[in-house]
């Protein structure tokens, strides 16, 4: 599947899993506009949000995973997965 076509499918589960997670209002901003960003159109500013979201769950991610109060760990880990996969994807494209 190509990356645009699984970002279509997932970010919006992505954006409110963290949205509902944290109080950080620049990563709520992050998380809200990323789902408003086409790849295609706007290639550097989905992957500017994606690097910021991406470091912000390296140092949330042992926190959430600990937390017995939070019920949806697996949507994080699999957020996290996700993010870190795009992230990489465009970093290997600027490479070549």
């Amino acid at each position: 599947m190509k990356m645009e076509n699984e970002v279509f499918l997932e970010i919006e589960g992505v954006a409110k899993t963290i949205i509902q997670y944290t109080n950080d209002l620049f990563i709520r901003s992050y998380a809200t506009k990323i789902q408003s960003i086409s790849v295609e159109e706007d290639n550097e500013i989905f992957f500017a949000l994606v690097s910021k979201l991406v470091e912000w769950y390296q140092e949330e991610i042992e926190k959430i995973k600990l937390n017995e109060f939070v019920v949806n760990k697996e949507s994080h880990i699999k957020s996290y997965y996700l993010l870190n996969r795009w992230k990489s994807k465009f970093d290997y494209g600027r490479e070549r």
